[in-house]
């Protein structure tokens, strides 16, 4: 499946500098949403998932970088699997500790994924790293990253950041953490993006969701303030409001996130506009498949707020 998205634009034009003297590596890349912010400023040279979907999408939207299906973890930078990277950037699957996952497993394996990141790092000792996961992330992990950033003498700074802070039209928050050789400038701030804006440029709607007429009479009832039960107790309804941000997007497919002004849930094309996407992005795979990378991708505005903060201190 081949659908060509047009949506809102990334801040580009906002963020002139780039460099083609870093080369940056993207794990764990998905659908390319950090990708799409960093490569406004770096060459992003090498982007790695284990999800075919993940890089078939990839593939389509970034010829220019080498696009590989692997398994983070039989990957070492003590090989030549990393040549010429001097910067790694990388967001580990977060389901693991996500708020919404009400089906925790403390062996889940995904949980594992931060310390192959780690030790990645450890292993190619780029010039600079960016890590960014859910707030929620237990403190342990927390402080044993920052800990471990510190050790291999990184300038080191963990923060959350509200993506709508950084001009994106959604407050979802994210936990970041960016090593550097050098000191780490604040990340400047942008004006959000509203959803009206950002459904603005949106010509060919695509990924409707089907919905009964007991479902449609329920999304009339829903609150534009606050998550809501559908049904039972699981709160996964809410109506977006058209002149503020969206909340965190989440996979259309699963949750309800209504639209401003119909009785309707947002289209796959919507969530991928909230999330920043260019207007040609290409996506492969099925509706369900694309609709669970939109959700996992971070916001390419706020992916290319913390890149120009970086590139700053490297290219000047």
């Amino acid at each position: 499946m081949e659908i060509l998205l047009p949506i809102i634009m990334t801040q580009t034009e906002l963020f002139p500098t780039h460099s083609d003297t870093y080369g940056i590596c993207e794990l764990f890349c998905g659908a390319g949403g950090m990708g799409s912010g960093f490569a406004n400023h770096f060459t992003i040279s090498q982007a790695i998932d284990i999800k075919p979907e993940a890089v078939q999408t990839y593939q389509a939207n970034h010829p220019e970088t080498q696009t590989i299906k692997k398994d983070i973890s039989i990957l070492s930078g003590a090989t030549n699997d990393f040549t010429g990277i001097t910067g790694i950037i990388g967001g580990p699957p977060c389901q693991a500790w996500s708020r919404r996952n009400i089906k925790q497993d403390p062996d889940d394996p995904r949980r594992l994924l931060v310390n192959d990141f780690m030790r990645l790092v450890s292993e190619i000792k780029p010039d600079f790293f960016v890590l960014e996961n859910v707030v929620g992330t237990p403190k342990d992990i927390k402080i044993a990253i920052s800990d471990q950033s510190k050790h291999l003498e990184y300038h080191t700074r963990s923060t959350c950041l509200k993506a709508s802070d950084h001009g994106a039209a959604q407050t979802r928050p994210r936990w970041v953490v960016i090593g550097s050789k050098t000191k780490i400038p604040d990340i400047k701030k942008y004006p959000a993006i509203t959803v009206n804006d950002a459904f603005s440029p949106i010509t060919h709607n695509w990924g409707y969701m089907k919905s009964n007429i007991t479902t449609v009479a329920r999304f009339k009832t829903a609150s534009t303030t606050d998550w809501q039960p559908m049904n039972g107790k699981y709160k996964n309804m809410i109506r977006l409001t058209g002149t503020t941000p969206a909340p965190t997007v989440v996979n259309p497919k699963k949750v309800y996130m209504i639209h401003p002004a119909e009785d309707r849930n947002i289209t796959l094309a919507e969530a991928a506009a909230l999330q920043g996407f260019p207007p040609d992005y290409i996506w492969k795979g099925t509706e369900s498949q694309i609709g669970q990378m939109i959700a996992n991708a971070m916001p390419s505005q706020l992916a290319s707020a913390i890149a120009e903060s970086i590139s700053k201190t490297y290219i000047g």
